[in-house]
């Protein structure tokens, strides 16, 4: 009885390790798309504001 539960204590650890762990990583990659969506954004309003002087949106102009 005693080895089982060690057994059960160990499997109970390690799941919460592993919870922990990837409940980490899943809000560093929250935290990193949060970003590159403001930086998406920010670049979006600069190149429409400049459309006008240089013609970045759009494609060629002759």
């Amino acid at each position: 009885m005693d080895k089982a539960l060690k057994i059960v204590g160990a499997a109970v650890v390690i799941f919460f390790a592993v919870s922990l762990v990837l409940w980490l990583i899943g809000k560093v990659f929250a935290g990193l798309f949060w970003i590159a969506l403001i930086a998406l954004g920010i670049w979006a309003v600069t190149a429409i504001a400049n459309n006008k002087k240089r013609g970045q949106v759009g494609g060629y102009r002759r």
